[in-house]
């Protein structure tokens, strides 16, 4: 495929890398680890480049891009390891916010995400298996109100949020959104910091009453849900992408600097096989971002499934993959690959992490599997077409 970006998403890739390069070194991302929201200063300055805007209507002062433009940003900061939350507070809080969210919630607090003066966080996960299992915390009406019990596990960005969208299920078994105070009578938070120097937190709901007009009710809210969720994996396979590829620039100049023997450890057969295969896993990763981006935008935006089984097929490659440049940068990197001092530590728990967050890639792979089996789209190629009727309809043989 001829894959090239336009000039304004270049333009986009460009900025993003040479801001981060010149204000967000190792030593001024140490200001933002293990802080709510990260540094201030930092995310005033992502407001001000437009960062914070990047999905969200053009009428709340967003850019309104899509899928391949956010990769392009979450690529930059995954290279750059930021900790600030803006895949969590805007890539997908806000954008759920700006899909499924009524025109007097969009108009309160959608303004201020761009701004940078207030913050959102989406409390979906329960533990679960996948992102896409549909939640356990319930939610029943209570006069003109709702009321909400259950709990919500590791959600990042939570502390220090203004708001929390929380996903709930109803009587019916139909899942509802809800846009809910952190300091609401009835939640208990439990926040602490996670491997990648960012913040998250445990919540629990015990009888926690809201107004109905908390409530998101514009459109089908499933959908929304299950789209933002599926660009958020996508926007984290990005970020994802960029971290490994800045990995395997850092060894490969710590190998060709290491002596060993009275030469440079990249002379070494088996040092160049190792690297050339983090290069061709990074290259990989990122062709599988780009077509998994494409494919998002072209999608149907109420065929969930769809944008379900491309996050699913994405996270299975990029998880896989990043796990194995993780070992292999900080092995050939020897004793000084957990130095705090080098950002190939940081890379390291980033990218380890990211290989479990919002599911494995091996849980990835059997819900994306079965999907295919279930429909029988295994027996059709996007290169070749649909398989002939005769080919289609046949049972695949089942291996004893």
């Amino acid at each position: 495929m001829d894959f090239a970006l336009t000039e304004e998403q270049q333009m986009i890739a460009d900025s993003a890398s040479d801001w981060l390069l010149h204000h967000y070194d190792l030593r001024q991302r140490a200001a933002s680890l293990q802080r709510d929201g990260g540094n201030p200063a930092v995310w005033q300055a992502m407001a001000e480049l437009g960062w914070l805007g990047l999905l969200l209507p053009e009428d709340a002062g967003g850019m309104e891009l899509g899928a391949l433009e956010a990769g392009l940003l979450a690529q930059a900061m995954g290279r750059h390891l930021v900790v600030e939350p803006v895949l969590d507070g805007c890539l997908e809080a806000a954008r759920l916010l700006a899909l499924a969210g009524s025109p007097a919630q969009q108009a309160d607090w959608l303004p201020g995400v761009v701004a940078g003066t207030q913050r959102l966080a989406l409390a979906h996960a329960e533990g679960s298996r996948l992102p896409w299992d549909a939640p356990q915390l319930r939610a029943r009406a209570n006069g003109a109100g709702w009321v909400l019990d259950g709990s919500k596990r590791c959600i990042a960005s939570a502390p220090g949020a203004a708001r929390w969208i929380v996903s709930a299920v109803l009587a019916d078994g139909s899942t509802a959104l809800f846009l809910v105070d952190p300091q609401t009578p009835g939640i208990c938070m439990d926040a602490y910091d996670t491997s990648n120097g960012g913040r998250a937190a445990d919540i629990a709901f015990d009888a926690v009453h809201v107004d109905a007009a908390s409530r998101l009710n514009t459109g089908n809210v499933q959908a929304a849900l299950q789209r933002v969720l599926a660009e958020g994996l996508v926007a984290r396979c990005w970020a994802a992408t960029g971290c490994m590829q800045a990995m395997l620039a850092q060894t490969s100049d710590h190998v060709q600097q290491r002596q060993q023997f009275g030469q440079p450890l990249a002379r070494f057969q088996v040092v160049q096989h190792r690297l050339a295969e983090m290069a061709v896993l990074c290259a990989e990763a990122q062709a599988a971002c780009e077509l998994a981006s494409l494919s998002l935008a072209g999608a149907d935006a109420a065929d969930a499934a769809q944008g379900r089984g491309l996050a699913s097929l994405l996270k299975n490659k990029v998880g896989r993959a990043a796990r194995t440049v993780a070992q292999e940068g900080v092995q050939l990197h020897g004793a000084m690959g957990v130095c705090e001092e080098l950002p190939i530590a940081s890379a390291f728990r980033a990218l380890m992490a990211f290989a479990q967050w919002g599911g494995d890639g091996a849980s990835h792979a059997l819900d994306a599997g079965s999907a295919l089996l279930a429909d029988g789209s295994f027996a059709q190629s996007r290169t070749l077409g649909p398989a002939p009727t005769h080919l289609a309809a046949q049972e695949p043989e089942t291996v004893a």
